[in-house]
């Protein structure tokens, strides 16, 4: 750890977040292996991957290391109605307007420029984001990665992590001891229906719910069946929600977040099949984390009449 590190470590704190960590650029070159490997498994999810992650040192030559933050929306209340239909991730992100970290974010960016250091990432890069989140996470030692292939800190997977591309050389790695998977835990791999999740830290995006019910359109792809979605309208907790690791997490007990108990009657399927694009577009899109753009409106009617056929045949 360096003296630079830790003071930009004690301020990411200061202004809200879980925690923090600080990497060198180069530790992200794991993800490129990660990436291969994934690929060679499933090739035809290399044109899902792109080589966005992969060139950041052609995009941002001046860029030298990469601070990551976490914070725990799992701090929160979930409405039981919610749960099942729609991913905790989406509507819980940091990027919903009523986000109530939202000051705490901007504060840090404005110290990050009254200190000099030169950045990108936060909000500035939605919706594509630039960094690989979880790879850098892991590498600054805030967490593991599971077999589900989510990022898992000590309180479990329920992160919002958010990261920055700096122009200053320094490092603050963490030492978090988290117990990793059993080797005979395949919990995560039996809740995902479509088999997505085909071994441990495997996964096939063209067969996950997460990505049919938001990039996907919508669509279920010949390979599925429209039973294997279950009620999901927007997103997929399956693997996460199964995980040993999480299951003890009582949604029910928390802060209230802001805005969400509003349209909780709005994201029943059928109210969203009755609402009109403009108000999906105002009141529910988003809180998509910029998985579904206004233009495409109509995949949450999609969904929402998918999901409610299950329902009406269980």
């Amino acid at each position: 750890m360096d003296n630079i590190g830790k003071i930009i470590h004690d301020k990411a704190l200061e202004c809200g977040y879980d925690d923090c960590g600080i990497v060198a650029i180069e530790a992200l070159d794991e993800y490129k292996t990660r990436l291969e490997q994934r690929i060679s498994r499933f090739p035809e999810s290399a044109m899902i991957y792109g080589d966005a992650f992969l060139r950041l040192n052609e995009k941002y030559p001046w860029a030298k290391s990469v601070i990551i933050c976490t914070e725990f929306y799992g701090k929160y209340k979930y409405p039981e109605s919610l749960q099942g239909k729609y991913a905790k991730a989406f509507l819980l992100s940091s990027s919903v307007p009523e986000y109530p970290g939202r000051k705490g974010k901007s504060d840090f960016e404005t110290w990050l420029s009254d200190m000099g250091i030169h950045f990108v990432g936060g909000e500035t890069n939605l919706p594509g984001r630039i960094l690989p989140l979880r790879q850098a996470a892991v590498a600054a030692g805030l967490g593991i990665f599971r077999k589900n292939n989510f990022f898992y800190g000590p309180k479990g997977s329920y992160y919002n992590l958010e990261g920055y591309l700096i122009d200053v050389r320094c490092e603050y790695i963490q030492e978090t001891e988290i117990r990793p998977c059993s080797e005979k835990c395949d919990l995560c791999q039996k809740a995902c229906k479509t088999r997505a999740l085909s071994g441990a830290y495997t996964m096939n995006p063209l067969s996950c719910v997460s990505f049919w019910t938001t990039f996907g359109g919508g669509n279920v792809p010949g390979h599925l069946s429209a039973d294997q979605f279950g009620e999901w309208i927007m997103g997929c907790d399956a693997c996460q929600d199964a995980c040993p690791y999480n299951r003890k997490h009582d949604w029910n007990k928390g802060e209230k977040y802001p805005g969400l108990s509003e349209v909780v009657e709005l994201l029943r399927p059928e109210n969203i099949i009755a609402a009109s694009d403009e108000e999906l577009i105002q009141r529910v899109l988003p809180r998509a984390d910029h998985h579904i753009p206004p233009e495409k409106v109509g995949v949450l009617r999609v969904n929402a009449q998918r999901a409610l056929r299950f329902d009406r045949a269980e």
